[in-house]
């Protein structure tokens, strides 16, 4: 299949990063794929349309952003509103224009460990560097230190592989950036550069598990559940018996 952004989501054949992800937290998810996105998704690809300029096509796929009762009917509702506010900010920001000024939504493929990839980049600038736009609800603690959301979020193992797979079209291992813009009032920036350690680590990562993963998807291997996860629930045939030692120690 010839990917285009129409469907490039309908595509079963290529994993992607965010596939590789459901099967790292439970292979039964990762079976059963993405479910209806959550508001803060939906917050964030309303901004990541603006930067790419389809946003009028965003709106007309999701009408559930706009309000359909009361004072508001026909408006935005109010978590969409702050994401208007996120994308002025991004438009009066020159590091954040700088960085974001690349092709918008590049799509290519490649192999990991012999299974077919498939990459969709935010920001890409051929021969200059691969940048990803996240709109976070926070990028600070409480004293207003940096914290380390990259890590959390598994955007390190996203960024190693839009890199290897731009690498093998390209021949260019390029730096990456995450672009992140908070949803806090003020609004708080940062343009955070992710070390060729960080990246080869986490493609190492990833390395280490796709194929499984794959082959579970293809239904060569048997999924193996967390039994924590709601598909797992939901499949669970017996209530389990712990102990409180478990729960005490975080096992469950």
């Amino acid at each position: 299949m010839n990917l285009t952004n129409a469907n490039y989501f309908e595509d079963t054949h290529y994993m992607s990063v965010s596939s590789y992800k459901l099967f790292k937290h439970c292979e039964n998810k990762g079976l059963k794929g993405f479910g209806t996105p959550s508001k803060d998704m939906l917050v964030g690809s309303y901004v990541d349309a603006y930067v790419e300029g389809t946003l009028s096509e965003f709106c007309a796929e999701h009408p559930e952003i706009i309000s359909s009762q009361g004072k508001t009917k026909g408006e935005l509702k109010a978590e969409f509103k702050k994401a208007v506010e996120v994308c002025d900010f991004i438009d009066h920001d020159k590091v954040l224009q700088q960085f974001l000024s690349g092709e918008k939504q590049v799509i290519m493929t490649g192999e990991i460990t012999d299974v077919p990839f498939k990459i969709k980049m935010d920001s890409y600038s051929p021969k200059i560097a691969i940048n990803d736009l996240k709109v976070m609800y926070t990028i600070t603690d409480s004293r207003g230190n940096y914290i380390d959301f990259i890590s959390k979020w598994g955007y390190d193992l996203q960024l190693a592989c839009y890199q290897e797979i731009v690498f093998q079209n390209t021949g260019d291992r390029l730096p990456v950036y995450i672009c992140a813009v908070t949803k806090e009032n003020p609004i708080n920036s940062a343009v955070i550069n992710i070390p060729q350690v960080v990246l080869d680590r986490a493609l190492y990562s990833v390395q280490a598990d796709l194929s499984h993963y794959y082959d579970v998807r293809r239904g060569i291997v048997l999924p193996k559940g967390c039994g924590l996860c709601a598909e797992c629930i939901s499949k669970r045939e017996k209530t389990p018996i712990i102990s409180m030692i478990d729960i005490m120690e975080g096992g469950y």
